[in-house]
């Protein structure tokens, strides 16, 4: 267990860090993922960088736009 940092620039400097990890926690699941799945309710997340997951963000992206347009037009 962490002891509570000591000072007022030492509190600052925690509660930086601390916010500083949230809004890169934040950043992370924000970000498109592609979830993969060999059965039903076994998903498996394809890694960024890893082949053919932007193909698949892209084909993604377009469902999604045609499915917003076909929506706005019924």
């Amino acid at each position: 267990m962490r002891e509570p940092p000591r000072g007022a620039v030492a509190r600052a400097a925690a509660m930086a860090e601390g916010l500083a990890t949230v809004v890169r926690r934040r950043q992370r699941d924000r970000e498109p993922r592609v979830l993969l799945y060999r059965r039903p309710g076994d998903p498996q997340l394809l890694a960024p960088g890893a082949r053919g997951h932007d193909e698949l963000l892209e084909i993604a992206e377009r469902m999604v736009d045609l499915t917003a347009r076909t929506q706005e037009s019924g």
